[in-house]
């Protein structure tokens, strides 16, 4: 009888850093039912990195763990509502009432608040804001990097990106190293908020960066999927 796994429940509060996760979405199309994709070609999701999620996290591992999940509090989503940024920033978060004008509280929001929020000691409110605090405190245009709005369609040396937001992330590429995912790493202030942006530790990097052996990043525009294979038989890609 094989041995069951489970990730163990942390306390609230109890971690060392915040893991800030960005995904390209266009990539992420690519990859996943179309009913998943929430970018359209006019979309700011469309040309920019959109919020994943904003993780409490060990600097170091914890009897194998990264990161505590699933905590124990009560606190639920009671507002319905999310920043007016988050529909550019994280549309997978949020569902449009259009009724109302307003975005609110999609699926990914009630999964990652429950999954992570409840891991921060915030309250869910404060939670959702920090993580865009966060977001666009980072370089560039909202969060993303200004070498990679300029790269859409085409290739990015990949030291261009790392050097652009000042302190060591983590890059997520496939095998042709077309960028999926950016992961940036933050101290936790006293006060259970997002501190300062520091250099992600080696646990970080060695767990979320798969970009190490990609001399440029592909980075794919929506709705070309195949442009990066074609880009990697003219011989560009890998070192």
């Amino acid at each position: 009888m094989g041995k069951h796994h489970t990730h163990p429940v942390g306390d609230a509060g109890d971690f060392d850093i915040y893991l800030l996760a960005q995904s390209w979405s266009p990539q992420f199309c690519c990859t996943n039912r179309a009913d998943r994709c929430s970018t359209v070609g006019w979309a700011f999701s469309a040309k920019h990195l959109s919020l994943h999620g904003l993780w409490p996290a060990y600097s170091t591992p914890r009897g194998g763990e990264r990161s505590p999940v699933d905590c124990r509090v009560k606190a639920r989503l009671v507002s319905e509502q999310l920043p007016r940024d988050y529909v550019d920033l994280a549309p997978s978060f949020t569902k449009w009432n259009a009724e109302l004008h307003r975005a609110e509280v999609g699926a990914l929001a009630k999964h990652e608040w429950q999954k992570h929020g409840t891991c921060s000691g915030l309250g869910p409110q404060q939670y959702f804001e920090e993580a865009l605090r966060a977001m666009q405190a980072l370089p560039g245009e909202r969060g993303t990097p200004r070498s990679l709005v300029k790269a859409v369609g085409g290739s990015v040396p990949t030291q261009t990106v790392r050097s652009e937001y000042g302190k060591a992330v983590a890059l997520r590429a496939d095998k042709h190293c077309r960028l999926a995912e950016v992961t940036s790493c933050w101290s936790k202030a006293p006060d259970g908020r997002v501190g300062a942006q520091i250099d992600c530790p080696p646990a970080v990097m060695q767990g979320r960066d798969s970009a190490a052996k990609c001399r440029s990043l592909y980075v794919t525009a929506l709705g070309q999927c195949l442009a990066a294979d074609q880009e990697k038989q003219k011989g560009g890609g890998r070192r």
